[in-house]
């Protein structure tokens, strides 16, 4: 709850559309309205020593947030949840550990914190549970994922998950897409946690990002920090396997351009699921 000027205003009346704050007969009337329920999901996750360690989720919330205010729908609480596996030896030799070094996701060895990462199986059976309760007990008719997490496994399931709900339907009941990142953005490297995340985060969620906290000169090894360039995820590392200067968050933090890439994509997701449900 916000106050202002002394009163005390509901989420909903604010544009802010998240179930949990919304009675019965509004959930009806918008379920009634479009058929359409957004559901963000993605783990609580190390972002570096700078980023809040629910960058991912956050970064889902708000932009659930920001299509369920254009779609007058509920979204779900988010759902801090989230699965990885262990990296492959190409990918720890592009990151800067020995080829047989074991690492789970972005959970590098001089990380002061865990991530927590759901085993594979568990999250796929979170997933399906949640997406009968929304299609089936709850009966909303769509179901849009906003997932904030980009490990290959993690997609993997959300792709099964699509298929298995849309199996024997003509018109899809269920898809996932990316929060704040354009087609153009997708279709290049993402990178963890540099410029382009610490950006998108510190507009949408101002004060859960914090540049300090990184040392103030000197490159950042990737192995240092767990902080990695889109190049490096393919394979395509730097000489010193260090982040790369034009993604460095303590110099290249735009909150602004964060903003923008969010609005860009909201429109692009927003053109998208009115074309195939509304």
């Amino acid at each position: 709850m916000v106050e202002t000027r002394g009163e005390v205003r509901r989420p909903i009346e604010q544009g802010d559309w998240n179930m949990a704050f919304m009675f019965p007969d509004e959930v009806v009337a918008a379920r009634e309205r479009n058929g359409l329920v957004i559901l963000p999901i993605a783990p609580l996750e190390w972002h570096g020593p700078h980023l809040a360690m629910g960058c991912d989720n956050l970064l889902a919330h708000a932009f659930a947030r920001r299509l369920a205010r254009e779609f007058q729908c509920p979204y779900f609480p988010p759902l801090f949840v989230g699965t990885e596996r262990e990296r492959r030896p190409d990918m720890l030799e592009s990151l800067g550990f020995s080829r047989d070094t074991f690492i789970e996701g972005m959970d590098f060895p001089k990380n002061s914190v865990a991530s927590a990462y759901f085993r594979e199986e568990v999250f796929a059976a979170v997933v399906r549970d949640i997406l009968n309760i929304l299609l089936g007990r709850m009966k909303f008719r769509h179901v849009l994922i906003v997932n904030g997490h980009g490990a290959e496994n993690q997609q993997a399931v959300l792709d099964r998950m699509c298929r298995e709900f849309n199996a024997g339907y003509d018109r899809k009941r269920v898809k996932w897409v990316y929060p704040g990142f354009p087609h153009s953005l997708v279709a290049g490297a993402i990178g963890h946690a540099a410029s382009e995340e610490t950006s998108m985060l510190e507009a949408m969620w101002p004060g859960s990002t914090d540049v300090s906290k990184l040392p103030k000169t000197g490159k950042l090894a990737n192995v240092d920090y767990a902080i990695v360039d889109g190049d490096t995820f393919d394979c395509s590392p730097t000489p010193d396997h260090t982040l790369r200067e034009a993604l460095d968050p303590r110099t290249h933090t735009d909150p602004r351009w964060g903003a923008a890439q969010v609005e860009q994509a909201a429109q692009e997701v927003i053109a998208e699921v009115k074309a195939e449900w509304l």
